[in-house]
């Protein structure tokens, strides 16, 4: 904080306020000085929620599950001056992006994960579980329960997790759970992602796979709605996804991610005029917040370097997908159709379909010239 003048702080009124102890062979203040720092610079957090930029913040964490041996060491003092039991209400939780940063975890590994709202691909912090703290069949317990809650996450740990502890975990956990320490490089699960062409064999359950993840969007926002459907209680209608993977210029790829079938995109690719749209692209729900679709696209780009303009559209209802064009990819909204304006541009068969209650946007990003 000496270095840096501007940047906010994030901390919990309780932890500014508090007096805090460690007590092993005597008691010791553990209390931090905090220094004098502009008012508007600090963040104060009282509940659980959003702060922007895709940054959740997780407060007063409910202690449904077992709580760490090691906090018994540990007290605040109360406004009467006695010294009671930290019951951790300062702790604060981070999540960004499918990551988890669990700080110590005084309030127990597992009641911050429950007090998470948002799908959690990785964890990363301390555990608070001591050496000759936990006892081996209550740690063996927490790793199974760990690996049968959250069977897609990976967690690294280190700092306040005993060496014991960490090899307790791993003989249950095997290659779910890792070490840390300072300078490592965790490689995040999208790194392993890759477009493989469709196969004749594949197309069938490609169309299914589409239609899974495109109703499991509109159902997430909606529910189940018949206005929300296009034919047979889909969202988008097989004619619509023959029509896009049979275009003059189309190519239709799977999304592979460490060997496993995570979800699919189809692009229209016209090299005279240096432009590409996308016309499809979904991933698995139950791969989702995992980075896969911005990895996906990544690709998409490397492989097509010549093109310099991009387009897609997706209807206004998908708030996911309006932030992962805008915010992650880097389109533009450019066309609002609606009633009122559904020009030229729009394709046959959605012009085909058109009531007035459809809504859609068309997003454009174009590519700068190195």
């Amino acid at each position: 904080m000496a270095i840096n003048k501007k940047a906010k702080v994030i901390v919990s009124p309780d932890a500014i306020s508090g007096k805090f102890y460690s007590k092993r062979r005597f008691l010791h203040s553990i209390t931090t000085e905090w220094p004098e720092i502009p008012q508007e610079r600090l963040l104060e957090i009282e509940h659980s929620g959003s702060i922007g930029d895709d940054i959740f913040i997780i407060a007063h964490i409910p202690q449904i599950h077992p709580m760490p041996e090691g906090n018994q060491h540990l007290f605040v003092q109360d406004a009467h001056g006695q010294y009671i039991q930290d019951d951790f209400r300062h702790e604060l939780a981070l999540y960004t992006d499918g990551l988890l940063f669990t700080g110590c975890a005084h309030s127990g590994l597992e009641n911050i994960l429950a007090a998470c709202p948002l799908p959690v691909n990785t964890v990363v912090g301390g555990f608070h579980l001591l050496d000759n703290h936990e006892s081996e069949a209550k740690l063996s317990e927490l790793s199974y329960r760990l690996a049968d809650a959250y069977p897609q996450t990976q967690f690294y740990t280190s700092h306040c997790t005993g060496d014991a502890v960490f090899a307790i975990l791993q003989s249950v956990m095997g290659n779910k759970i890792h070490p840390f320490s300072c300078g490592t490089t965790i490689n995040n699960m999208t790194d392993n992602i890759r477009l493989v062409s469709i196969t004749p064999d594949d197309k069938e359950q490609f169309i299914l796979d589409n239609q899974r993840a495109f109703k499991y969007g509109a159902q997430t926002m909606f529910g189940m709605r018949d206005d929300r459907m296009e034919e047979g209680e889909e969202v988008i209608s097989r004619k619509t996804i023959e029509r896009s993977m049979n275009g003059e210029h189309a190519e239709t790829y799977r999304i592979i991610c460490d060997g496993n079938v995570v979800g699919g995109l189809i692009l229209q690719i016209d090299q005279q005029h240096a432009k590409g749209e996308l016309e499809i692209l979904f991933v698995n729900p139950e791969a989702h917040s995992k980075g896969i679709g911005q990895a996906a696209w990544k690709a998409v780009e490397a492989m097509h370097p010549e093109i310099r303009v991009w387009e897609t559209i997706t209807p206004y209802f998908e708030k996911r997908n309006i932030h992962f064009y805008v915010n992650r990819l880097g389109f533009h909204v450019v066309e609002f159709w609606n009633k009122f304006y559904h020009g030229p541009s729009v394709p046959e068969d959605i012009e085909e379909n058109w009531s007035e209650d459809d809504e859609m946007f068309v997003f454009r990003k174009v590519i700068e010239s190195v």
